[in-house]
């Protein structure tokens, strides 16, 4: 007798061949012609219940499309926030650890909204063969979006972004676009009850505590910012509190208490797309700064070299500001004062670059008082993030100043105390601060898999 012996695996690719296979059903169904009745009736059964399960796998394996993971487009994300998130919900590309690896190399930027929550400017950039190939599209989160929402806009608009690059690849034949409520779009009025207005109340404090000392902080305010085509406006009134106590030294216990309230209003007015013009408002009283109650107005201009539309990537601006200010001090100054009235003015140069070779920011700014050109302050700042070559980048920052214009200063000596609890501010002629940092990354060029283990 001729045995005919089917597993269940066998039986699946069999009725799968039997379906999809005539040559095969022509074959199989000699052989079944010559199997004993018992076995046909098997045979049968195991045929008939494996199928049940066929179609669902022969439907997923059609919508299964297998590529080489070599042949996916490498895309370097160069920001720092979502990148796991991204990488799970986005699968259909490689990531790679440096610009030089990729084909498209997005770059982000952020900055506040004309109402509420922060525009994202996504920059796709074509490299190599996708040279040329570049684009730019902005994303509004509004000031309501959680975390996920955000992170869930910005993974739709990379997929979006990523599409003229896909349209080039054996892949654009599985991309479908649906755009939701058909093509016409008709924009109506914004109806805003707050009229662009965010404000915001806000409080904290923190204490630390021990046998030997203890130390108490707490501050609190209120801002209120409206951030228009026309307009940016910014009201922050502010206080800080600090308290430090030390027991059971020589002289019983030592108390410092010091404050910094104040209030910034900014009012700035845009002109065209390379002037504005601003009035700057300034209220001051804090103990390190020698100041009870001081108050300053300053209007200035501005003067931007490339359109502001352009300044998340590129920006040279020339600032002026011309001053005056009423001080109050705490203790009489080192120039036997109590209180004076001053003038002043200032100009500031700065630029800053945000370009696929890494980001550069400096600025230079000298200032006076009218009533003492002596009196005066240059301050310059800059720093610097390269991308030498592929995986080597360089980190430079400097902040340098030149002082000279420091008239709030108390008369008489400072204390141990003071000096050590930075409870005044000391004379110096000069700040310098500096770092660097060099890193060069190397190994395996792909960055795909998230693992948020420990």
């Amino acid at each position: 007798m001729r045995k005919f012996i089917i597993t269940p695996y066998i039986a699946e690719m069999f009725t799968f061949k039997l379906f999809y296979n005539p040559v095969i059903l022509r074959k199989l169904m000699i052989q079944m012609i010559q199997l004993s009745t018992i076995n046909k009736l098997l045979l049968f059964a195991v045929i008939t219940l494996s199928s049940l399960a066929i179609p669902n796998r022969a439907v997923a394996a059609s919508d299964t499309v297998r590529y080489n993971n070599n042949d996916l487009i490498p895309v370097f994300l160069d920001f720092s926030f979502h990148q796991n998130y991204i990488r799970e919900n986005i699968t259909f590309v490689n990531y790679v650890r440096d610009r030089e690896l990729s084909k498209v190399h997005i770059m982000l930027t952020s900055h506040p909204s004309g109402s509420s929550g922060r525009n994202y400017v996504l920059s796709f950039i074509g490299r190599r063969s996708y040279a040329g190939m570049n684009n730019k599209i902005t994303y509004w989160a509004p000031g309501t979006n959680s975390s996920d929402d955000t992170r869930k806009g910005l993974v739709k608009i990379i997929k979006m972004g990523l599409l003229p690059y896909l349209a080039n690849t054996e892949m654009a034949d599985q991309v479908s676009i649906k755009i939701n409520g058909g093509l016409q779009l008709e924009r109506g009025p914004l109806e805003d009850p707050w009229k662009n207005w965010i404000l915001e109340v806000h409080g904290g404090g923190n204490f630390h505590k021990e046998s030997s000392q203890d130390r108490y902080n707490a501050r609190w305010g209120f801002s209120a910012n409206k951030i228009s085509e026309e307009w940016k406006i910014r009201v922050s009134p502010y206080f800080n509190y600090n308290e430090r106590n030390f027991f059971d030294t020589d002289e019983g216990t030592i108390t410092s208490k010091s404050h910094r309230h104040g209030f910034l209003g900014d009012f700035v007015k845009s002109i065209d797309q390379h002037w504005s013009a601003g009035l700057f408002v300034r209220i001051l009283s804090s103990t390190f700064h020698n100041a009870n109650f001081n108050t300053s107005v300053s209007p200035g201009i501005e003067y931007s070299l490339f359109p502001y539309s352009e300044a998340t990537r590129k920006a040279i601006t020339m600032v002026y500001r011309l001053g005056l200010s009423h001080n109050n001090y705490l203790e009489t100054t080192i120039f036997q004062k109590d209180q004076e009235t001053l003038g002043s003015h200032s100009l500031n140069v700065s630029t800053s670059y945000r370009q696929p070779w890494g980001s550069y920011r400096a600025s230079i700014t000298g200032s006076h008082f009218f009533h003492d050109y002596r009196a005066n302050r240059v301050s310059f700042s800059t720093h610097l993030n390269l991308r030498i070559l592929k995986g080597l980048s360089l980190s430079l920052s400097s902040n340098f100043n030149l002082i000279n214009d420091l008239v709030s200063l108390p008369a008489g000596d400072e204390t141990l105390e003071e000096i050590l609890l930075q409870q005044r501010r000391q004379a110096t002629d000069y700040q310098l601060s500096g770092s660097f940092g060099l890193a060069y990354t190397f190994g395996s060029q792909f960055n795909n898999v998230v693992n948020t283990r420990f």
